[in-house]
């Protein structure tokens, strides 16, 4: 019996392990700089943060990520603050709206953002429905978040509105 109960375990953790070093599919765009785009990088320098928005009805939820993942990861430190979380976490991450009509609100998107926010969102040429059969999300209203080590494999996925215990988690993964 003990054995069993042991071997159960074994299987349990073999599955969850690899659902999570799934590879990253391979997805191509344009910034809203105008800059081509391939995710995730080959061969990749530190690890990836790509947010994604299935659904239009996902976009309230990945707004709530914007301000803070642009604090922790994009924001520069004014003054010499050697301390600041900004210089610590060197990632890339990028946020791809794979909404209808995003080509179109592309626009409106940079009036509403910072500048240089501009360089980490990805208006994606790749076919969504490969990738949505690739990452396979689990509910489609709700952003995603996917943290990529240096190999292009998922190493930590995230769903949801923003909170710190969500934040923790990406960064645990990073670290």
């Amino acid at each position: 019996m003990k054995s069993l109960i042991t071997i159960l375990i074994i299987a349990f953790c073999y599955t969850l392990n690899a659902q999570t070093k799934k590879q990253f599919p391979t997805l191509s765009g344009h910034t809203l700089e105008g800059t081509a785009a391939t995710l995730p990088e080959k061969p990749a320098k530190k690890f990836t943060i790509i947010g994604i928005c299935y659904k239009r009805s996902a976009e309230e939820d990945l707004k709530t990520w914007i301000q803070p993942m642009y604090d922790v990861f994009v924001a520069k430190p004014k003054g010499t603050d050697y301390f600041d979380v900004a210089n610590y976490f060197d990632v890339n991450y990028y946020f791809i709206p794979l909404i209808s009509g995003f080509k179109k609100a592309a626009n409106d998107f940079k009036a509403s953002t910072q500048k240089d926010l501009w360089k980490n969102v990805i208006d994606c040429d790749t076919d969504i429905k490969i990738l949505k059969e690739k990452l396979n999300p689990k509910d489609e209203n709700l952003p995603y978040f996917y943290v990529i080590d240096l190999s292009g494999n998922i190493v930590e996925t995230i769903s949801g509105k923003y909170t710190e215990e969500k934040m923790d988690k990406i960064q645990d993964a990073i670290e």
